[in-house]
Parts: C-alpha cells; sequence; structure tokens
C-alpha cells in the first residue's frame, strides 16, 4: 500500500467523502470484475458493486491495515456475491418448485445465436455459454475460487485471506471446481458439437 492510498484511508476514516470517492475510483474495476464473475450477470452485478461500497464506507473507520486495502475490499464483495448466489438459488428453487405445480414446463432461456457469424465464432460463444452454465452449476464457494483464480489471476493465500478461510480450503473448493467443469465441458471437446 502506498503513503497516498495510506493517507487517503485515514481521511476516509475520519469523515471525508471527497477521500473516500479517490479510494473507489481506485479499485471500483477491480472490484467490479471480481462481483461480475460470481454473480455473472450485468444489473445485480451493479446491485451487489453498491453495496460492497456502500458496506465499505459504514465500515472504513474499522480498516486496521493489516491488509491491502484492495484484499479487504474483495472480501466484502465476495461475501455479497456469494450471499447473493445463495439467495438467488433460493428463488430459483421456489420458482421451479413453484412451476411444477402449476404444471407448467420449465426450460431454461435460450440465448439467441447470431445469424451469419463465422464458425469459430459460433464455437466460441457456444464453448462460453457451456461454460457459464458450468459455473452456475458450482457452490456458490467454488464458483468464487475458480473466478478470482482464473479470471482475475489472484495467488491462493490471496483468495483465502479475502475469503476468510484456509489455503488449504481454497485449494479444495479449486479441485472440486475444475472436477466440475471438466465434467460439464466433456462434450464439448469430445467433438460432439
Amino acid at each position: 500500500m502506498d503513503r497516498k492510498e495510506i493517507e487517503l484511508i485515514k481521511r476516509a476514516q475520519q469523515g471525508s467523502a471527497d477521500a473516500f470517492d479517490a479510494l473507489v475510483r481506485q479499485h471500483d474495476r477491480q472490484v467490479f470484475r471480481m462481483i461480475y464473475g460470481i454473480v455473472g450477470n450485468f444489473q445485480d452485478t451493479c446491485d451487489v458493486y453498491q453495496e460492497t461500497f456502500i458496506r465499505a464506507f459504514q465500515k472504513i473507520a474499522t480498516f486496521r491495515f493489516e491488509s491491502e486495502l484492495s484484499t479487504w475490499l474483495g472480501r466484502i464483495a465476495i461475501n455479497l456475491s456469494i450471499n447473493w448466489r445463495k439467495r438467488q438459488h433460493r428463488k430459483e428453487v421456489f420458482s421451479l418448485e413453484e412451476n411444477r405445480e402449476s404444471g407448467g414446463n420449465w426450460e431454461p432461456p435460450e440465448e439467441s445465436a447470431a445469424g451469419n457469424r463465422a464458425e469459430n465464432r459460433l464455437l466460441d460463444r457456444e464453448l462460453q455459454q457451456h461454460l457459464d452454465k458450468g459455473l452456475r452449476q458450482l457452490s456458490p464457494q467454488q464458483r468464487t475460487v475458480f473466478v478470482l483464480k482464473h479470471m482475475h489471476g489472484h495467488k491462493i493465500k490471496d483468495i483465502a485471506e479475502m475469503m476468510g478461510c484456509a489455503e488449504g480450503t481454497v485449494k479444495n473448493h479449486l479441485f472440486r471446481a475444475t472436477q466440475s467443469l471438466q465434467r460439464i465441458l466433456q462434450p464439448y471437446y469430445s467433438n460432439e458439437y
């Protein structure tokens, strides 16, 4: 953490909205990308992003300079994102059960394919859809670890600190996430498409 950031944090802890705003501008893109990787939906990412910085503003006085500010913000973002995913899962289960009870046939929403795109662009899009589908099937912790490691390049140690758990737990989540995604993406690689 550089001296300028330390000074901004201290000013924000004393109630300076301008100092906090400067901190937000330094970290907003990283936090947004992290949340999007976990949440996977732009509108909901915006909501969780806003809640992350509201919570950070409310809690900035408790920041003790024991870690990087980005790690502290990451932890807030991860916790809120995981909680959001859990709420969404409960809503989906309730919605599916409600639909079954009413006799409806639930089918996942289809994404529109571009008509005249080159074959490799379609395959890339198809792979991305399979990956997105696979990520949605992971537990919130597995998805979070996978996204932080493979999409944001964080180290196991940093992920453990952000998530407030042991490095072994992070490795376990990462291993299980990778296994699940390999199973889900296997048909894509076995030339069935």
